[in-house]
């Protein structure tokens, strides 16, 4: 999702602590300010896309302290990672390229690191002039020794830093062993002020050394590959279910594609109509609500098929009977993020 064309979890994000954001994004902000982001789309167009990640300082931290820092983060999973070849004599360099439109200008940096996250590469760009679109290339060697995931697990995350008081490198370009570091000790403190503004988009990163034309698969292949990590079941759904005990049943749902792994599962009543409900009907007296958050079971996910079977309890008068269930509000959340 480099050009943030997709954008199932909601417009706004505000007073980001830490948790995914947009579709394949996640923010970090342990400082003592605030920041808010969206996804825009305004003119100036940046090069390449029409939309772009916004991040607004929102509350100020002019003075950070121990442990306090300000993070973007993309993972990436082993399964597309492992294209690279990374932890062989066969590695192939990568080139990760970005533009960015921050009205702070100076030295901005961020680290690509494995899954432990003790093993790290930072790396350094320049807004050179305020609030103007500018290409970031950053080519990194192939890295041949260290052990990288190759499965459905996170095997690389890409970290874009927006101030950080002490996880920082002196030495960028270079990577680093046992030791965890955000960024480099020139990066700008962007909370500094609440007119400071972080834009990025056309992230892509690809085999080979050089950056080549950002890569839009459209939208509908864009999304698909979204919902491999999200997906939300939105009120007006009706599922077959049948009784699993006095107050639960179970009911399955036909998700868009297989997801990565088996989901963790929530409610919202942000993405559809209403608070979240799900009505049980039964027969002509039958009728019973629950605002439950359903389960789900891992021993009957299946990696390679798109079938998900979830428990709900919280209804009245359930038993072994087959039922049809509604949402009546709100939606089901399943989400397999990295």
């Amino acid at each position: 999702n480099g050009n943030f064309s997709v954008n199932q979890k909601g417009s706004t994000f505000t007073n980001i602590s830490s948790g995914h954001i947009f579709d394949g994004w996640y923010g970090h902000d342990s400082t003592n300010g605030s920041i808010a982001a969206t996804i825009a789309e305004a003119t100036p167009y940046p090069p390449e896309c029409s939309k772009y990640i916004q991040i607004q300082c929102t509350g100020t931290d002019t003075n950070l302290s121990s442990g306090q820092y300000v993070s973007l983060t993309c993972s990436i999973e082993g399964t597309y990672f492992q294209q690279a070849q990374w932890g062989t004599r066969h590695a192939k360099d990568l080139t990760l390229s970005f533009y960015h439109r921050h009205t702070l200008p100076g030295v901005y940096s961020g680290c690509f690191r494995d899954s432990d996250a003790n093993y790290n590469y930072v790396f350094e760009y320049t807004q050179e002039q305020s609030d103007t679109w500018e290409l970031a290339e950053i080519i990194i060697i192939g890295e041949q020794t260290n052990s990288w995931t190759t499965g459905t697990g996170k095997a690389l995350n890409l970290n874009w830093s927006l101030g950080d008081e002490t996880s920082v490198s002196d030495t960028p370009g270079k990577w680093f062993s046992g030791q965890y570091y955000h960024g480099s000790t020139r990066q700008i403190n962007f909370m500094s002020s609440t007119s400071n503004y972080f834009r990025i988009t056309a992230v892509q990163l690809e085999v080979g050394k050089g950056k080549t034309p950002f890569d839009d698969i459209g939208y509908e292949s864009m999304l698909a590959w979204c919902q491999r990590y999200f997906n939300a079941i939105t009120s007006g759904t009706v599922f077959p279910g049948r009784g699993n005990s006095g107050s639960s049943y179970i009911y399955s749902y036909s998700l868009p594609v297989p997801m990565r792994a088996s989901p963790t599962v929530g409610t919202n009543n942000d993405l559809a109509h209403g608070t979240f409900s799900v009505r049980r009907y039964r027969d002509g007296t039958g009728v019973s609500d629950s605002t439950s958050t359903p389960t789900t079971n891992s021993t009957y996910f299946q990696e390679k098929t798109n079938m998900i079977h979830l428990i709900q309890g919280g209804f009245s008068g359930a038993d072994d009977r087959s039922a049809t269930l509604f949402i009546s509000g709100g939606a089901i959340t399943l989400t397999a993020e990295l």
